[in-house]
């Protein structure tokens, strides 16, 4: 009997050190830098890190905001450049957006929206699981970003 027990913890240690390291993924808010010029910045991701699903850029002298997503795409078989759409927002509330698809310096394909300013349609994602679909990619962010953080976010970008 003390065998059978020694063995069922020795194969419950085993599983827990095999698991796969899972990252808390979350929203985040800042000013870019100051090279990049009068922007805020919106983006989920893991927290400090440079591994980002979604950021929304909105720039306030251009009156432009962007928002981009990476898609699955690493082999790059859609070519640069290519237009598509970009859908984004809750569930019930998605909202169309004309993109492309563009590389990222990392080397890694993105779908990329750009709008005139004010974004408003970011306000109803707040506290709702956001969701984007766009060239043969789609996600949902799981965390939900709060009202305050996306008040805040449109208050930064003149909305």
């Amino acid at each position: 009997m003390k065998r059978l027990i020694v063995f069922a913890v020795l194969l419950l240690v085993a599983a827990c050190a095999t698991r796969p390291v899972t990252y808390n993924r979350g929203w985040g808010l800042f000013n870019a830098d100051a090279a990049e010029g009068n922007a805020v910045k919106l983006v989920y991701g893991a927290p400090n890190s440079d591994d980002i699903d979604l950021f929304a850029v909105c720039d306030r002298d251009a009156k432009v905001f962007e928002l981009a997503f990476f898609t699955a795409d690493s082999s790059g078989s859609v070519a640069e450049g290519t237009r598509t759409q970009l859908l984004v927002g809750p569930p019930g509330k998605i909202t169309p957006l004309m993109a492309s698809v563009q590389r990222h310096p990392s080397g890694e394909m993105m779908v990329v929206a750009r709008v005139s300013l004010p974004p408003t349609f970011v306000r109803d994602w707040a506290g709702k699981r956001v969701t984007l679909a766009g060239q043969g990619t789609a996600m949902t962010l799981l965390a939900r970003p709060d009202k305050a953080m996306i008040d805040d976010f449109l208050t930064r970008c003149g909305a």
